[in-house]
């Protein structure tokens, strides 16, 4: 039986990962139960999938090893789905989609933490 791939892949970029995931899940309003699922994916998860794979790879800035790892994949398999979702960009409809996407995970990303220190005990 084949062994699904693999890499310890450390918190921050697994945070990462769920973060460009949810954000894709409730765009796509696909459940993110069913784009991590490891065995064949019905078409809306696929796409969902591969729309993620590609913003990390496009939006954060990885490597298509490190996306792959990242969503238990190979490098191939990212490089595949960063492929199709790079080629179906001519669609209008799509590529407003993409830019939203990329718009929010950078909101989120590249924000400096809040200074919470004076809220005290209430957070």
């Amino acid at each position: 039986m084949r062994q699904p791939y693999r890499v310890e892949v450390n918190e921050r970029d697994r945070l990462h990962a769920d973060l460009v995931m949810q954000l894709v899940a409730v765009r796509l309003e696909v459940p993110t139960q069913a784009i991590r699922r490891a065995k064949r994916l019905a078409a809306p998860a696929l796409r969902a999938r591969r729309v993620s794979m590609y913003l990390a790879h496009v939006a954060l800035g990885w490597q298509l090893e490190r996306v792959g790892h990242a969503f238990g994949v190979n490098r191939q398999t990212a490089a595949n789905a960063a492929t199709r979702i790079e080629d179906a960009r001519d669609h209008e409809a799509l590529n407003q989609l993409l830019e939203e996407l990329e718009d929010a995970i950078h909101a989120v990303v590249d924000a400096p933490p809040p200074d919470l220190s004076d809220l005290g005990e209430v957070a």
